[in-house]
Protein backbone atom coordinates (compact mmCIF):
# COMPACT_ATOMS: atom_id res chain seq x y z
CA UNK A 1 0.00 0.00 0.00
CA UNK A 2 1.80 3.05 -1.33
CA UNK A 3 2.32 6.38 1.64
CA UNK A 4 -0.73 8.99 1.91
CA UNK A 5 1.69 12.52 1.77
CA UNK A 6 -0.07 15.18 3.76
CA UNK A 7 1.31 18.57 2.89
CA UNK A 8 1.17 20.95 5.74
CA UNK A 9 2.25 24.55 4.25
CA UNK A 10 3.15 27.67 6.25
CA UNK A 11 1.80 30.83 7.19
CA UNK A 12 0.12 33.05 4.68
CA UNK A 13 0.95 30.36 1.96
CA UNK A 14 -2.00 27.32 0.50
CA UNK A 15 -1.85 23.84 0.12
CA UNK A 16 -1.01 24.54 -3.65
CA UNK A 17 2.33 25.68 -2.82
CA UNK A 18 5.71 24.32 -4.43
CA UNK A 19 6.20 21.99 -1.88
CA UNK A 20 2.84 20.21 -2.57
CA UNK A 21 3.85 20.45 -6.56
CA UNK A 22 7.30 18.66 -5.93
CA UNK A 23 5.39 15.72 -4.52
CA UNK A 24 3.26 15.67 -6.92
CA UNK A 25 5.81 15.36 -9.42
CA UNK A 26 8.26 13.12 -7.63
CA UNK A 27 5.94 11.21 -6.45
CA UNK A 28 2.69 11.16 -9.14
CA UNK A 29 1.18 7.37 -8.16
CA UNK A 30 0.90 8.58 -4.41
CA UNK A 31 -2.05 9.87 -2.88
CA UNK A 32 -1.32 13.61 -1.43
CA UNK A 33 -3.69 15.84 0.77
CA UNK A 34 -2.68 19.47 0.87
CA UNK A 35 -5.67 21.42 2.65
CA UNK A 36 -5.62 25.36 3.22
CA UNK A 37 -5.13 26.06 6.44
CA UNK A 38 -6.52 29.10 8.53
CA UNK A 39 -4.54 31.69 10.46
CA UNK A 40 -5.29 30.34 13.90
CA UNK A 41 -3.08 28.01 14.96
CA UNK A 42 -5.55 25.46 16.83
CA UNK A 43 -8.06 25.19 14.14
CA UNK A 44 -5.06 24.37 11.74
CA UNK A 45 -4.34 22.00 14.17
CA UNK A 46 -7.58 20.76 14.19
CA UNK A 47 -8.38 20.42 10.79
CA UNK A 48 -4.88 18.22 10.57
CA UNK A 49 -6.11 15.88 13.43
CA UNK A 50 -9.56 15.32 11.25
CA UNK A 51 -7.40 14.76 8.56
CA UNK A 52 -5.15 12.04 10.18
CA UNK A 53 -8.32 10.21 11.47
CA UNK A 54 -9.50 10.08 8.66
CA UNK A 55 -6.76 8.22 7.39
CA UNK A 56 -6.28 5.99 10.27
CA UNK A 57 -6.41 2.79 8.01
CA UNK A 58 -3.68 3.64 5.32
CA UNK A 59 -0.10 4.72 5.96
CA UNK A 60 0.82 8.61 5.96
CA UNK A 61 3.88 10.65 6.23
CA UNK A 62 3.89 14.27 7.11
CA UNK A 63 5.65 16.88 5.10
CA UNK A 64 5.36 20.97 6.69
CA UNK A 65 7.06 23.76 5.30
CA UNK A 66 8.08 26.77 7.88
CA UNK A 67 5.05 26.94 9.67
CA UNK A 68 3.54 23.94 8.52
CA UNK A 69 6.64 22.35 10.02
CA UNK A 70 5.45 23.29 13.73
CA UNK A 71 2.11 22.59 12.86
CA UNK A 72 3.84 18.73 11.38
CA UNK A 73 5.76 18.42 14.82
CA UNK A 74 2.90 18.51 16.63
CA UNK A 75 0.76 16.23 14.75
CA UNK A 76 4.01 13.78 15.19
CA UNK A 77 3.64 14.26 18.86
CA UNK A 78 0.55 13.31 19.09
CA UNK A 79 -0.18 10.64 16.30
CA UNK A 80 3.08 9.47 16.34
CA UNK A 81 3.18 9.80 12.63
CA UNK A 82 6.72 10.35 10.36
CA UNK A 83 6.90 13.78 10.02
CA UNK A 84 9.61 15.73 7.37
CA UNK A 85 10.19 19.00 8.80
CA UNK A 86 11.24 21.82 6.04
CA UNK A 87 12.41 24.84 7.51
CA UNK A 88 10.65 24.67 10.73
CA UNK A 89 9.26 27.87 12.35
CA UNK A 90 9.64 26.43 16.25
CA UNK A 91 10.00 29.78 17.75
CA UNK A 92 6.36 30.93 16.56
CA UNK A 93 5.11 33.06 19.19
CA UNK A 94 8.54 35.28 18.49
CA UNK A 95 7.95 35.63 15.12
CA UNK A 96 4.85 36.64 14.49
CA UNK A 97 5.02 39.09 17.75
CA UNK A 98 8.06 40.39 15.44
CA UNK A 99 5.57 41.56 13.13
CA UNK A 100 2.39 42.99 15.73
CA UNK A 101 0.28 44.81 14.11
CA UNK A 102 1.12 44.45 10.68
CA UNK A 103 -1.40 43.44 8.03
CA UNK A 104 -0.88 39.76 6.75
CA UNK A 105 -1.63 38.67 3.58
CA UNK A 106 -2.48 35.27 2.91
CA UNK A 107 -1.84 33.86 -0.72
CA UNK A 108 -5.96 33.26 -0.95
CA UNK A 109 -6.67 37.20 -0.56
CA UNK A 110 -7.34 36.87 2.73
CA UNK A 111 -5.83 39.34 5.32
CA UNK A 112 -5.39 39.43 9.23
CA UNK A 113 -3.76 42.02 11.56
CA UNK A 114 -1.48 40.89 13.96
CA UNK A 115 -2.45 40.83 17.42
CA UNK A 116 -1.43 39.54 20.77
CA UNK A 117 -4.55 36.98 20.18
CA UNK A 118 -2.42 35.53 17.64
CA UNK A 119 1.08 35.87 19.45
CA UNK A 120 -1.07 33.71 22.56
CA UNK A 121 -2.30 31.35 20.33
CA UNK A 122 0.98 29.95 18.78
CA UNK A 123 2.61 30.30 22.28
CA UNK A 124 0.45 27.46 23.37
CA UNK A 125 1.58 25.59 20.64
CA UNK A 126 5.35 25.78 21.38
CA UNK A 127 4.32 24.66 24.94
CA UNK A 128 2.86 21.65 23.68
CA UNK A 129 6.17 20.51 21.55
CA UNK A 130 8.35 21.47 24.36
CA UNK A 131 6.01 19.22 26.51
CA UNK A 132 6.33 16.52 23.77
CA UNK A 133 9.73 17.23 23.63
CA UNK A 134 10.57 16.86 27.66
CA UNK A 135 8.15 13.67 27.64
CA UNK A 136 10.26 12.00 25.43
CA UNK A 137 6.94 12.19 22.65
CA UNK A 138 9.64 12.45 19.81
CA UNK A 139 10.50 8.89 17.88
CA UNK A 140 14.13 9.60 16.42
CA UNK A 141 14.03 7.90 13.24
CA UNK A 142 10.40 9.12 12.39
CA UNK A 143 11.48 13.10 12.27
CA UNK A 144 13.42 14.35 9.60
CA UNK A 145 14.66 18.23 9.55
CA UNK A 146 15.91 19.98 6.10
CA UNK A 147 17.48 23.23 7.19
CA UNK A 148 18.84 25.92 4.68
CA UNK A 149 21.34 27.63 6.13
CA UNK A 150 20.66 30.91 4.36
CA UNK A 151 17.11 31.10 5.44
CA UNK A 152 16.72 34.94 5.74
CA UNK A 153 13.98 34.35 8.11
CA UNK A 154 15.02 32.27 11.10
CA UNK A 155 17.60 31.46 13.57
CA UNK A 156 18.64 28.39 12.15
CA UNK A 157 21.11 28.08 15.08
CA UNK A 158 17.89 28.22 17.25
CA UNK A 159 15.54 26.29 15.78
CA UNK A 160 18.81 23.05 15.59
CA UNK A 161 19.29 23.73 18.99
CA UNK A 162 15.33 22.55 19.23
CA UNK A 163 15.77 19.79 16.87
CA UNK A 164 18.23 18.43 18.55
CA UNK A 165 16.79 18.41 21.84
CA UNK A 166 13.67 16.69 19.84
CA UNK A 167 16.12 13.93 18.72
CA UNK A 168 15.51 14.57 14.99
CA UNK A 169 17.29 13.77 11.96
CA UNK A 170 19.43 16.98 10.43
CA UNK A 171 20.38 17.47 7.22
CA UNK A 172 21.66 21.08 5.87
CA UNK A 173 21.33 22.65 2.43
CA UNK A 174 22.99 25.79 1.04
CA UNK A 175 19.21 27.31 0.24
CA UNK A 176 16.68 29.99 1.65
CA UNK A 177 13.86 30.18 3.57
CA UNK A 178 11.43 28.78 0.72
CA UNK A 179 14.07 25.99 0.18
CA UNK A 180 14.49 26.96 -3.40
CA UNK A 181 15.58 23.44 -4.93
CA UNK A 182 12.92 21.48 -3.08
CA UNK A 183 11.79 19.92 -6.41
CA UNK A 184 15.44 18.50 -6.92
CA UNK A 185 15.40 17.21 -3.36
CA UNK A 186 12.69 15.23 -2.96
CA UNK A 187 13.23 13.89 -6.64
CA UNK A 188 16.84 13.12 -6.39
CA UNK A 189 18.10 12.97 -2.68
CA UNK A 190 18.16 9.12 -1.53
CA UNK A 191 18.30 9.53 2.28
CA UNK A 192 14.86 11.93 2.06
CA UNK A 193 13.00 9.70 -0.68
CA UNK A 194 13.49 6.54 1.58
CA UNK A 195 12.25 8.62 4.21
CA UNK A 196 9.15 9.21 2.27
CA UNK A 197 8.59 6.52 1.16
CA UNK A 198 8.83 4.55 4.55
CA UNK A 199 5.90 2.43 6.00
CA UNK A 200 4.88 1.41 2.70
CA UNK A 201 3.68 -2.10 2.09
Amino acid sequence: MKNIFLNIHGFGSSGSNSKAAALTCAFPDHKLISPDLPANPQESLSILDAIIKDTDNRPLIMQGSSMGGLYALVMHIRHNIPALLINPALTPATLVGNRLGEVYEFSNGDQIVISDEHVAQFAEVEKEIASGIAGNHIARNKVMALIGEQDELLDQEIMKGILRKAGAEIISYDTDHRFTGFDEVVASDRKVRHFLLMNQD
